[in-house]
């Protein structure tokens, strides 16, 4: 106790020797770093946040978040109060506990509108609902795909008619919101397309339009066949195009090295679509179809005649011939691939060797066996060896990938712990230097004779005319600060003698 009560009433003294700015900085000071430092042991200690609920109506958001209060979790609305915010580690949790209670209980309305009673309900209402399950159901299914934040599904289903001619065909229409940063590629859109057309009675793909949120129409125009058969067909060739490129050029970077040989396919494809049935007649071989005997006899003769008919069948081949679509055709292969690199005694520049002709005919026979080609259906290949001018780029250690990952994950809270780090050290060194700087001047008795005889008897001080003495004089009205510090120092540096200082220690205790 008596340890800090020292330290108190010495630290007490030291902050009355302060003049009035210096007590206003350090205020300031420790004012700032109790704010810093609390400000951010709130952000350490606050949990990262997720999406519980999105898209939802007032009253879904109000019984949500009166769920939420009951069970003492800190929830955020945000997007106009149609999502709910919490903390990421209880979001799966509290999903599950508020679909057992119902909520949301509005939005997207599925087959489960069937659940409740039907009583009473007319045909048309029955028809209307089943629309409404309907649309529910695919809307569910869209929103299930990746990148798709929400979607509506509008569907025409017109009443079958006893006249083939006065059918008409259903259709549908999907309006999807794209989350940021997403895009359905024309695959996608043609498999939401088929989607809805599987899932609809007597509705074709072709009838299904698409449409982003902006009003884009996504959809490709499938109507029109030769479009979209050409789209189909360039799509085709670049993915066979690139998975042949991919098997040679995986081949060759195992043989050369990553980087040191480029492959390149061009591929023709046959997209005819030959259908075509003929008929083979083979003369040299025939069959008995049917044979008739005819036997008469004369009954004044007794002679009898015989005679007989017999059909042949000719040999018939039927043949139905229905021609390959997207065969490949022909295949042109270009393969640069570089050379050989001799490193020098005198560690110089390597020096390049092109490959002989041997190892060429043998990657030509690597590359001809990895794309599959045909010299009788006309494929080419060609393989040029070359120095390459770019240099071989190799792949990054997995720990360096790693490295990068732990930076992105955690160099924003090291960066923050290695600021206040450097911010504390300042403020200590400030204030230790403040301190030492800026000592409690002593509370002294009156200064008495023999004080004044032994001040005047100080062999420090020399011996100044009157020049100097103004000169002093001068500066020390125009600079009263400067001169009580360095009167201060001054005092602190000199030897006061055991009477001095049982004097300042007089002074101290009262």
């Amino acid at each position: 106790m008596d340890g800090i009560r020292n330290a108190t009433d010495n630290f007490l003294d030291r902050f009355g020797g302060f003049s009035l700015n210096q007590k206003m900085l350090l205020g300031v000071v420790v004012t700032a770093s109790v704010i810093s430092i609390a400000v951010f042991s709130l952000w350490l200690q606050k949990d990262e946040t997720a999406v519980l609920f999105t898209n939802l109506s007032p009253e879904d958001a109000s019984v949500a978040l009166e769920e939420l209060a009951k069970q003492d979790v800190e929830a955020q609305l945000t997007n106009g109060g149609t999502t709910i915010m919490v903390p990421r580690k209880a979001v799966h949790r509290l999903r599950v506990e508020l679909a057992g209670k119902g909520v949301p209980s509005s939005g997207t309305v599925g087959f489960e509108i069937f659940d409740g009673k039907q009583y009473g309900l007319t045909e048309f209402l029955q028809n209307v609902n089943f629309k409404r399950a309907l649309e529910g159901e695919l809307t569910k299914s869209i929103e299930s795909l990746q990148g798709i934040q929400s979607a509506r599904v509008h569907l025409v289903l017109p009443k079958p008619s006893i006249f083939k001619k006065l059918d008409s065909p259903a259709t549908a229409s999907v309006v999807v919101k794209m989350g940021r940063g997403a895009r359905l590629e024309d695959n996608r859109i043609l498999g939401i397309q088929s989607l809805v057309a599987g899932s609809v009675e007597n509705l074709n793909a072709d009838q299904v339009t698409v449409i982003d949120q902006y009003g884009k129409v996504l959809s490709p125009d499938i109507k029109d066949g030769d479009t979209g058969r050409t789209e189909n067909q360039l799509a085709l060739r670049k993915e066979v195009e690139g998975y042949l490129s991919q098997k040679a050029g995986i081949m060759l970077d195992r043989v050369l090295g990553q980087g040191r040989s480029v492959v390149q396919v061009d591929a023709t494809l046959n997209f005819e679509k030959i259908d075509r049935e003929r008929e083979i007649y083979d003369p040299q071989n025939t069959v008995v179809r049917s044979e008739v005997r005819n036997e008469t006899t004369d009954p004044t003769t007794g002679n009898s005649d015989e005679n007989s008919t017999t059909n042949y069948e000719i040999n018939r081949t039927v043949e139905h011939i229905v021609g390959e679509t997207g065969g490949i055709r022909v295949l042109s292969v270009a393969v640069f691939v570089d050379g050989h690199y001799a490193e020098l005694q005198d560690g110089g520049a390597p020096l390049y060797q092109p490959l002989t002709d041997d190892e060429v005919a043998q990657l030509r026979r690597i590359v001809q066996t990895a794309v599959g080609l045909n010299a009788e259906r006309g494929d080419k290949i060609e393989i040029v060896n070359m120095q390459f001018n770019q240099p071989v780029i190799e792949e990054p250690a997995p720990f360096v990938n790693n490295w990068i990952d732990m930076v992105t994950r955690y160099g924003g809270k090291a960066f923050l712990f290695l600021l206040l780090g450097i911010l504390l050290l300042s403020l200590r060194k400030g204030l230790d230097g403040m301190m030492s700087m800026n000592v409690m001047r002593p509370r002294m008795r009156p200064v008495q004779a023999a004080d004044i005889r032994e001040t005047e008897s100080f062999d420090g001080i020399p011996d100044m005319d009157d020049q100097v003495i103004n000169d002093i004089k001068d500066f020390a009205s125009d600079n009263p600060e400067r001169v009580a510090d360095v009167v201060q120092s001054w005092i602190h540096e000199m030897n006061l003698g055991n009477e001095s200082r049982e004097a300042v220690g007089d002074s101290s205790e009262r």
